[in-house]
């Protein structure tokens, strides 16, 4: 659009001058629509067409990036989910291409794993439901003196022990496998941070950095 002709206008020159250096991923499609129909901007550029992975390319694409998407969303990715991704999208996705489609994939099942997982169970929460409509009940009925109130005070009283004594456990294991999870991803993110820091370290030939980050920092 309009915005797009605007950037290519101040891109033109700076790529004329060398000054800039671009590296640019986009569809035929867009290419067409975009690119081609800006001779000047066009000129700039060259194509170098990359096919579309195959599924078993892809999955090995997926692996790759598995870890980094297990750090992200705090969840542990199958094998057999990574091989799932990749056919299902292979197959349904028809509109994307590979391996983005399977990539999206991965990324949202995940994110829907840690939502549940993060949400409390449906058993406490019926338990806590249930404990509060006791404990209103209970209070209402403090200011009844009618021997029926009395007696039903006395039954809500004796079902909200029975129930907080049902619910008290279930929720120290919840809490304790929250908080056991959440240290979990918190050492994978700096697992995650310290073999980055060793790639740019190599990356930037930095050979010291890199080998006291792989042999005394990173755990086997």
């Amino acid at each position: 659009g309009e915005g797009g002709m605007d950037a290519a206008n101040l891109l033109k020159p700076m790529l004329a001058r060398g000054q800039l250096h671009c590296i640019g991923a986009t569809t035929l499609a867009e290419y067409r629509k975009y690119i081609e129909k800006d001779a000047a901007f066009e000129r700039r550029f060259q194509q170098v067409l990359v096919k579309e992975p195959t599924v078993a390319e892809t999955i090995s694409i997926l692996r790759g990036l598995k870890e980094r998407y297990e750090v992200h969303h705090g969840v542990t990715i199958l094998d057999g989910a990574i091989v799932a991704a990749a056919t299902l999208a292979a197959r349904y996705i028809t509109s994307r291409r590979l391996p983005d489609s399977a990539v999206d994939l991965i990324d949202e099942a995940a994110a829907d794993v840690r939502v549940i997982r993060e949400s409390q169970p449906e058993v406490l929460d019926n338990l806590e439901r249930r404990l509060r409509q006791l404990e209103i009940e209970i209070h209402a009925l403090q200011r009844e003196t009618d021997p029926s109130s009395v007696q039903r005070m006395e039954e809500a009283k004796l079902e909200a022990a029975n129930v907080k004594e049902e619910l008290e456990p279930l929720k120290e294991h919840y809490e304790r496998e929250k908080a056991r999870s959440r240290e979990i991803q918190e050492a994978k993110m700096k697992l995650e941070q310290l073999k980055n820091k060793r790639d740019e370290a190599e990356r930037s030939n930095d050979l010291q950095t890199a080998s006291d980050l792989t042999y005394y920092a990173i755990p086997d």
